[in-house]
């Protein structure tokens, strides 16, 4: 169960989608919301000022003015990791902080973020309106599970969650029958007993087998079912370094085309 939302604010445009999508899940969930800047560097009063005065006014204009935004100073990704843990945080909400840097994703403070964060991390970059539909890219790791799980509690009834599962070979190869039933039948178990945890909200659980390159199984999935939130797994500490997601991550981050939500 979602009970507290943090988002990370650094004054732009991108952070203020991110706040609006944090804003309405936390409407959606009941879920407690709190609203984190970082100054850097050692900020004179004007700048925290004009930082508060900021924060304010975009927090009245989502209809949260009873709302106190936390200023922290200091290196941001180690602020919004310390806050992320000791306000027991249970969704990360972050903006695209890379629009403009040439490196795109990496080196960036959302990156730095994700390599430490335990709680799942939700990078928003479409305007808030409830999830209708979402897709979850599932392996057999822990990390990619824990992302389908983390998903399901961000979705209203009568939405729709495909989890997505790909038997990697090129694309040009065909998969035996027996093969590809075993396929089918491992993944029916996983999903089972995945199913078995979830809380029954009215939202619908769905499932897709597709067998060829992994890049363009998830790319042609995405264009099909046109999602609003991604859902993956990091394998970011130890799991699998190969497996399914670990060189897809990134690249979703990167040039996200919807919400992409991401959990170790």
């Amino acid at each position: 169960m979602v009970q507290h939302i943090l988002v990370a604010h650094d004054l732009s445009p991108d952070a203020d989608l991110a706040l609006g999508r944090a804003a309405q899940l936390a409407q959606q969930t009941g879920a407690r919301l709190s609203v984190l800047h970082v100054l850097a560097g050692n900020p004179g009063a004007a700048e925290q000022r004009n930082a508060q005065s900021y924060l304010q006014t975009t927090l009245e204009r989502h209809g949260l003015a009873q709302l106190q935004p936390w200023i922290r100073k200091g290196r941001a990704a180690e602020e919004i990791l310390t806050q992320a843990a000791g306000l027991e945080t249970d969704l990360l909400v972050m903006g695209r902080h890379h629009r403009q840097s040439p490196q795109g994703f990496t080196g960036t403070t959302l990156e730095q973020v994700l390599q430490s964060c335990t709680a799942p991390l939700l990078l928003a970059v479409a305007p808030a309106a409830p999830y209708s539909q979402a897709l979850a890219a599932l392996d057999y790791s822990s990390c990619a599970s824990r992302a389908l799980q983390a998903a399901w509690q961000l979705l209203p009834a009568a939405s729709d969650l495909t989890a997505l599962n790909i038997y990697e070979m090129p694309d040009l190869d065909q998969p035996s029958e027996p093969d590809l039933a075993l396929q089918r039948e491992l993944f029916d178990q996983l999903l089972s007993d995945l199913q078995a945890g979830l809380e029954n909200s009215g939202a619908r659980l769905h499932s897709s087998l597709l067998h060829g390159e992994r890049n363009s199984c998830l790319d042609s999935a995405i264009a099909a079912l046109q999602p609003q939130l991604l859902a993956l797994g990091s394998h970011s500490r130890g799991e699998i370094s190969n497996a399914l997601l670990g060189s897809l991550t990134r690249q979703y981050l990167d040039l996200p085309r919807c919400d992409v939500l991401i959990s170790h």
